[in-house]
Order: C-alpha cells, then structure tokens, then sequence
C-alpha cells in the first residue's frame, strides 16, 4: 500500500510539478521527494506483477480495501 506522502507526491507529480517544487511545497528535501517516487513506482510494479500472476493463475482475489 502506498503511504499518505506518496500518494501526495504522485498526486503532484499528475499535476506537473517539478521534484524541486514538490520539496519545497511539503518542506522535505529533494531526495526524499525522490525516494518517495521510487518507492511509490516500485510499489506499484511489485502490485502489478502480482496481479498479472494471479491472472495467470486464475486466482480470485479478495477486495480487502472495503
């Protein structure tokens, strides 16, 4: 699951905001800015190939975000 900061990075990033503007905006330096992307994409690649594997198996996946 992706974290409330994430989510607002990625939010940001949607929105065209530099990396730069981001940090500045959430008053965080830029390599954290950066690290939160990329633990957001890594994330999201991770959930997506599970996904995909669980297709290949044609498992039934249980929607826990309710």
């Amino acid at each position: 699951m992706l974290t409330k900061k994430e989510k607002q990075i990625l939010e940001l990033r949607k929105k065209g905001l530099m990396q730069k503007d981001i940090a500045s905006k959430l008053k965080i330096s830029q390599p954290a800015v950066s690290a939160f992307e990329n633990n957001a994409h890594r994330k999201i690649r991770e959930a997506k190939r599970v996904l995909d594997f669980v297709s290949v198996l044609k498992l039934e996946v249980e929607d826990d975000m309710q």
